[in-house]
């Protein structure tokens, strides 16, 4: 049964009662109550399917509703939650605020522009800190200072809990303990949400509660990485707020004259919990099974802390292993399905899956407006409980996400192989748009690098770990994150803030991930790495049939580190950081090689014998730049880092310079490389209005090219939003 039946075994509705028998005409009140109702009926019965609606209207949770193994389906079946047709059920733990009073005496350090502007309301009962309000689906502004960053760079042994600040950026506020350092610390990938312990005014020297990912330092791509939120003093413009601990009030600045009476505070960092039977030790967990959620709004979380090099974050901060911290989260299940809901106004992620997930699905949903990921798949650390596999992220419209924790990446696969993500939207992110990773910090005393105390240490034995990538073939088989197939993403507008990321990024996976006909384009942030990625100890992947067009770089296009294929891609106009930068940080390639590490093997030099890249269009309308740039030190002339690979059958143009190309491939082939490889224009159908269609008559065809279907990428035609701008006319040409 799907969102256009209204027939069900059990009906909900805001305005029913949990005593009442659950019918249409008498419907229950509660989630809950409906959910131990299916478990009654299915006692002893051999029915499939069940099935229960939700008529519209606001369910408040004030507790995490939780589904456990006494709500798997019956064998073969389904167990499913769906709207009610044309009616749209919010599953919120929104806690209304209707106790407003104005301000009548305002402390000193309120700013003068907000007196008499202000109103005050008691926090509600039972919630310790509030670090999040929305006004019904907005997510309201805490006050915040100017952003500013720190006057040197970070020095050798700096303690990790200390920063320093230009004169008057911060001051020892008296309401200093209400207040949060919001930072991106000595790196431009990573983002931090910290307590401030203390300021010295006098020195320009603050300490934070909690220490960061990284010491905090200047950071190369930015001007401001530093701001402090929840002081008054900040308090200074029409729609923030500050939460005092001390005295448990909100003080709220509207934007109209009263603040209205849609003005919520969420209570939850977790709205619904499927929930299996976890053995987190043992070598098999049982997992919920046939659960689907259709039709939903999950709304109105709170934000779940994090912070520094705990060892159980994931990758540079991005997320945290197994905790609560997303509207739906999925621990321990198997063969559920999350189809056409919604996710939005949340201060989290809005799906996990976690530790033992097989077989679900994720498709056809909305995830706009979120405070971190979209969509996390984070299986079991490095070991041989290999649990987290064979799901599909299909069909899915992500924008605006990362609104509180900048450095997420819209979808992210940690430690979990064989899952599909494809046909997603993906636009209007302040970080990447799909990351598939597994690094893990594995050395064997090291308990506070990325994800390190997720190693499952007695599964692994004595195999060496080291981050070398000459024994990545002798631990791979512990790298859970492997043939992953990311095909036919339409991905533009990410990397809006943050700074050194990607398109699509893989780094510490297992082999033959397949990254298959993805479109990466008009990514107009300042800070972007590259389209497509492979970063560190990463092997045998293959990139492959996809379009990286216009977006802008502080590198290259594409960075291909290690023993990976390329093959039949197009690079088309990679257009410059408008930022001022240093002359070694400027882009000076579309394919990048890299060649020199302080780590590896071969005096740092890295192997990529065997690696192939054939097939591949380059176009450049700049004739300044490298077709391939082989060195990560942004050298400015041919070596011999592609001997030994299969480099061939390419095609170079540069629209201002007909021998850009030609002069590339003589020095190559003087090396016996790209001997096959021509300098011609590709014939695009029309690349100054976006269509990198090829013409019957392009060069590529001879080579080898195979056509890049470009009808088949992005949202399938039965999602809304697809059906929306198609009915608008606002499809792009293709």
């Amino acid at each position: 049964m799907g969102v256009g039946s209204s027939a069900a075994d059990f009906y909900i509705s805001p305005a029913g009662d949990d005593s009442n028998p659950g019918t249409k005409r008498k419907p229950f009140a509660t989630l809950e109550r409906a959910r131990d109702a299916v478990r009654e009926q299915k006692r002893g019965k051999t029915k499939r399917d069940y099935n229960v609606l939700l008529r519209g209207g606001v369910y408040r949770l004030n507790a995490t509703l939780v589904f456990s193994l006494a709500d798997s389906a019956p064998p073969g079946g389904t167990i499913t939650y769906s709207a009610y047709p044309g009616e749209t059920p919010v599953l919120s733990s929104a806690v209304p605020l209707r106790n407003w009073k104005r301000l009548e005496r305002a402390p000193d350090h309120l700013p003068a522009s907000a007196r008499g502007k202000v109103w005050v309301a008691d926090a509600p009962e039972g919630m310790e800190r509030i670090c999040s309000l929305y006004d019904g689906m907005e997510r309201l502004i805490r006050a915040r200072t100017e952003g500013f960053t720190p006057p040197e760079f970070v020095k050798p042994d700096q303690p990790l809990d200390q920063l320093r600040f230009p004169a008057g950026a911060m001051k020892n506020w008296p309401d200093l303990k209400n207040a949060e350092l919001l930072t991106i610390p000595g790196c431009d990938y990573e983002m931090n949400i910290l307590p401030i312990a203390s300021v010295e005014e006098h020195t320009g020297l603050a300490r934070s509660g909690l220490s960061p990912s990284r010491p905090i330092g200047r950071v190369k791509y930015f001007d401001q990485t530093l701001w402090v939120e929840n002081i008054m003093e900040a308090l200074d413009r029409p729609g923030e707020w500050v939460f005092s601990d001390a005295q448990r009030k909100i003080f709220f600045w509207p934007k109209d004259e009263h603040p209205g009476d849609n003005i919520v505070a969420p209570r939850l960092t977790e709205l619904v919990r499927v929930e299996g039977k976890i053995d987190y030790d043992g070598p098999e967990d049982q997992p919920v099974t046939g659960l689907v959620f259709q039709g939903l709004t999950f709304a109105h979380t709170e934000r779940f802390s994090w912070h520094g090099y705990t060892g159980w974050n994931l990758q540079h901060c991005w997320e945290m292993f197994d905790r609560p911290s997303a509207a739906l989260r999925f621990r321990g299940a198997a063969q559920c399905v999350v189809l056409d809901c919604r996710f939005t106004a949340t201060a989290g992620t809005g799906v996990r899956l976690d530790l033992t997930c097989r077989k679900n699905r994720i498709s056809g949903n909305e995830f706009g407006h979120v405070g971190a990921m979209a969509i996390l798949l984070a299986g079991y650390g490095p070991g041989t409980k290999d649990a987290n596999d064979h799901n599909e992220v299909i069909n899915n419209w992500i924008h605006h996400t990362g609104e509180v924790y900048w450095a997420s990446p819209a979808i992210m696969v940690w430690q979990s192989g064989n899952n599909r993500v494809a046909n997603n939207l993906i636009h209007n992110t302040p970080y990447s748009g799909i990351v598939v990773n597994g690094r893990v910090s594995m050395g064997r005393d090291d308990l506070s690098g990325d994800a390190s105390r997720t190693v499952r240490w007695s599964e692994i034995g004595d195999a060496k770990t080291s981050f070398d990538w000459s024994e990545w073939y002798l631990y791979e088989k512990f790298l859970h994150a492997r043939e992953n197939l990311v095909e036919k993403n339409d991905i533009h507008h990410v990397m809006e803030s943050m700074g050194d990321g990607n398109g699509i990024y893989i780094s510490g996976c297992g082999r033959a991930n397949h990254i298959y006909q993805n479109f990466v384009h008009d990514c107009t942030g300042t800070h972007m790495g590259a389209g497509i990625r492979c970063d560190d100890v990463q092997n045998e992947t293959i990139v492959e049939g996809n379009v990286i067009h216009r977006i802008h770089s502080v590198q290259v296009g594409v960075s291909m580190t290690g023993k990976n294929d390329f093959l039949n891609n197009v690079i088309a106009d990679i257009i410059p950081s408008p930022r001022r930068m240093r002359p070694e940080n400027i882009v000076h390639g579309y394919i990048c090689v890299p060649g020199l590490y302080p780590y590896g093997t071969n005096n740092g030099k890295l192997d990529i014998t065997g690696a192939r890249i054939e097939r591949n269009i380059i176009y450049s309308p700049r004739k300044d730049y490298l077709p391939i740039l082989e060195y990560r030190s942004f050298s400015t002339g041919p070596g011999d880092r592609l001997r030994g690979t299969h480099t061939d059958h390419n095609l170079y143009w540069c629209s201002n310079d007909a021998n850009w190309g030609q002069r590339y491939l003589d020095e190559q082939k003087a090396l016996g490389v790209e001997n096959d490889s021509i300098c011609a224009d590709p014939g695009f159908l029309d690349i100054e209005n976006g269509d990198l269609r090829l013409k019957p008559g392009s060069p590529a065809w001879k080579l080898g090219f195979q056509r890049i279907d470009f009808s088949k990428i992005g949202l399938l035609p039965n999602h809304p939003y697809h059906r929306r701008i198609t009915a608008a006319g606002a499809g792009r040409k293709r």
